[in-house]
This record gives C-alpha cells, sequence and structure tokens, in this order.
C-alpha cells in the first residue's frame, strides 16, 4: 500500500474514533442534564407527598394521582420501577426486562414482581413514599458509560498503532531508499573499471593465440574474461535492487549448472584446505519458474557461496536439488554437509546483520530472501535439521514451463 494512501486512512480513521467519542460525550452529558431534571421533578412530588399529616388513605390516594405521574419521570430514563406498598405488593411498574415472566392472560406475574422488587431493593436500594416504597435498577444509559473507557482505550490504540505503523513504514521506506541508491551508486562506480579491464583484456586478446596457448597464458586469460563477466552481472544486479523486476521463464536447472562450473574452477581457493563437491539434481523435467535470472543466480549464488563458508576447511558436499511441485509453486533445495546453523540464531538468520562469519556483514540471505520473497512472490525457508545447513526456496512456475497433462 502506497504510504501516503496508509497515512491518509489512518488519520482519517483516527478522526472518525474522535468525532464519534467527542458526539457520544455531548450525547451523555444532555442526557445527564435531562436526569438531573427528573429526578429534581420527582424528589418534588416525593416531598408533596411526604408534606402534612395525612391519613393513610389520603397518603394512598395522593399517590394514586402522583404515582403516574413520576412513573412516566422515571419512564425518561428508561429505569426498571416497581412500585410496593407496605406489605410489598406490587402497585405499579415501568421498564421491566423484555423476558419478564408473564400470566397466561399476558400480564406480568406478580409473584415474579415481588421477587424482581427485592431484587432491585438488594442491589440498589429503594426510596419511601407514604403508604408504600419506589424500587429502582440502573438507567439504560449507564451500559453506555461503561463504554467510554473501552471507546477511549480503541481510540488510543488506533492512534498509537496507526502512528507506530507509519514511522516503521517510514523508517523501512527510508532505509529501502538508501539501499537501493548504494546498490545504484555502486553499479555506476563499477561501471569505470569494468569498462577498462574489458578494454585491457580485448587487447591481449589481439596477441597471437598460439604463442599464449604455448604459455598456458590462454586459460588464465579466459577465466579473466569470466571474472570480468561476472563483474558485469554484479553491477547489473546492483541496478536492479529497488525497481521491479521484469520476470520471464527461466531455466533453473541450467543457472545452477551455470554457478556450478563457476565455482568449481575457483573452489580450491576458496575452500582454502578440504574438498568441496557441488552437486545439481535438477532433471530435465524440472518446470521452469517465472523469475529475473540476473537475481535468481544471485540468490542461489549466495546459497552456494554461504555453503562453501560454512565447509571450509574441512570441506564436504553442496547439493542443489528440485524436490518438485507444491501448488503453482516449485520447490528446490540447498543444503550442505557442514555443521549447519546454531539454534540461538535460526530464527533471525535472514535479518539483516546476523551472521556465523567472524568477518561477515550478514546481508547475504537477507538479501536472498528479498530476491526470492519479495521480487518473486516466493518462499524461503530454513529447515529444521540436526545437523547440515538446509534451505528450502519455492518459486511460481512459469506457465511456459508447465506440462500439460
Amino acid at each position: 500500500m502506497n504510504r501516503r494512501v496508509a497515512a491518509l486512512l489512518v488519520a482519517v480513521l483516527s478522526s472518525s474514533v474522535l468525532m464519534a467519542f467527542v458526539i457520544f460525550t455531548q450525547q451523555q452529558a444532555e442526557e445527564r442534564r435531562l436526569d438531573a431534571e427528573v429526578f429534581a421533578r420527582i424528589n418534588a412530588i416525593s416531598i408533596a407527598a411526604s408534606a402534612g399529616d395525612l391519613t393513610i388513605e389520603e397518603a394512598n390516594a395522593f399517590w394514586n394521582r402522583a404515582g403516574g405521574e413520576i412513573l412516566n419521570e422515571m419512564s425518561r430514563l428508561q429505569v426498571p420501577v416497581v412500585i410496593t406498598d407496605t406489605l410489598g405488593n406490587p402497585l405499579n411498574y415501568s421498564h421491566l426486562p423484555d423476558d419478564f415472566p408473564r400470566t397466561p392472560e399476558g400480564g406480568y406475574d406478580q409473584e415474579a414482581l415481588r421477587e424482581f422488587a427485592q431484587n432491585l431493593e438488594e442491589t440498589r436500594g429503594h426510596f419511601d413514599i407514604p403508604g408504600g416504597k419506589v424500587h429502582f435498577g440502573d438507567p439504560a444509559f449507564l451500559g453506555r458509560l461503561r463504554l467510554i473507557p473501552y471507546l477511549i482505550a480503541a481510540s488510543l490504540l488506533v492512534i498509537l498503532g496507526g502512528g507506530g505503523w507509519l514511522l516503521f513504514a517510514s523508517f523501512r521506506s527510508e532505509r529501502e531508499r538508501i539501499w537501493s541508491a548504494m546498490a545504484r551508486e555502486s553499479a555506476h562506480q563499477m561501471g569505470t573499471p569494468l569498462s577498462s579491464l574489458v578494454g585491457w583484456l580485448e587487447l591481449i586478446e589481439t596477441q597471437d593465440r598460439s604463442e599464449l596457448y604455448s604459455t598456458g597464458e590462454l586459460d588464465v586469460i579466459d577465466e579473466m574474461a569470466a571474472d570480468v563477466e561476472r563483474l558485469q552481472k554484479v553491477s547489473r544486479r546492483f541496478e536492479l535492487i529497488g525497481r521491479k523486476p521484469t520476470l520471464d521463464s527461466v531455466s533453473l536447472g541450467t543457472t545452477v549448472e551455470q554457478l556450478r562450473r563457476y565455482f568449481k574452477v575457483r573452489l580450491p581457493s576458496l575452500s582454502m584446505v578440504g574438498k568441496i563437491d557441488i552437486v545439481v539434481d535438477i532433471g530435465a523435467d524440472a518446470p521452469k519458474v517465472l523469475g529475473n535470472a540476473t537475481l535468481l543466480e544471485w540468490a542461489f549464488e549466495n546459497l552456494i557461496r554461504n555453503a562453501v563458508d560454512s565447509l571450509a576447511p574441512d570441506g564436504g558436499r553442496i547439493v542443489i536439488s528440485y524436490l518438485g511441485p507444491n501448488g503453482k509453486r516449485a520447490v528446490y533445495r540447498v543444503s550442505d554437509t557442514g555443521p549447519g546453523v546454531p539454534p540461538s540464531i535460526r530464527d533471525k538468520i535472514f535479518d539483516i546483520g546476523v551472521t556465523t562469519k567472524e568477518r561477515g556483514w550478514g546481508v547475504g540471505l537477507s538479501l536472498t530472501r528479498r530476491i526470492i520473497e519479495d521480487m518473486h512472490n516466493g518462499l524461503i525457508q530454513l529447515e529444521a535439521t540436526r545437523r547440515s545447513a538446509s534451505f528450502r526456496i519455492e518459486i511460481p512456475q512459469s506457465h511456459e514451463g508447465k506440462k500439460k497433462v
């Protein structure tokens, strides 16, 4: 998602939550003002009912006239109310629960009303009136008031979470831009010396090749040319970092075999002592993948180079194999017979700066994951093994490379 769109969405969401909270708070404040008015009216009626020396009959008569008015006022609060006489017999009621028990005739059950009034008195209390009591429960707005802390918490979470995400995205985006700029600048800086090397090689190759062959220098020149070509590939790789690559149908078997040949000539110097065998087990039936050949070669080269480093100086075996399809992806494995990855860093082996080498930068595997997952919509995982390192790579198959059934 575009950062500007994400920032706009977070801002709109935060504003909406805050606006809803402000409106809700204002509504509650207005309801509290109306509630105060209602309670004042009820209190006035109660005082009037208690004033003077009234007989029980007169008080009951007064209450019969005033009870309806009190219930009307209480109904504005949506408060459950049960009015009883001095013996606890229900006289009137209002705002009972929807599931309150009823008689077959449709009225409310008197015994249930007595129990309900008793429960109200135990939980909320009552106030006395001449000749009886008024039992009341919690007003409806009380449930809404309980929502306020959750609304505040939700607002803070949205604002803080959205702000934190934007900061993280901004930091990551800035880091990506720096990475891309450095990569492109490196490619640019490598361009001039590479051009000079190509020129020198062309000059050397103008000499008599038979004389170079007799002295054994021709093989050296061919390897120098291969290294220069390799440097040109590295330069092209850096140019692709930070850009959306062009994806074509790629034969990974061919790509990996070229890597094997390249490493074979240089393994004695890379491994220092022990013999290292690189085995490619990718048959002709392996499907082609949808990818960028330059970047995929870089990813597998990083995996092979890491395996070579882990096998030095004792030597060992590296196997690059095709395991088969997994849905729309082709699955490959790069494994070695080295000591493996320490358990302490297995979960973060693909993070930048994580390495098992004394002089390593911890960039290779992070870059490999970026190529496989971000640029090719694939997957790379370090498989669980007791010894040795084994990486599982999944890359979408090319439609061209799929077999017809």
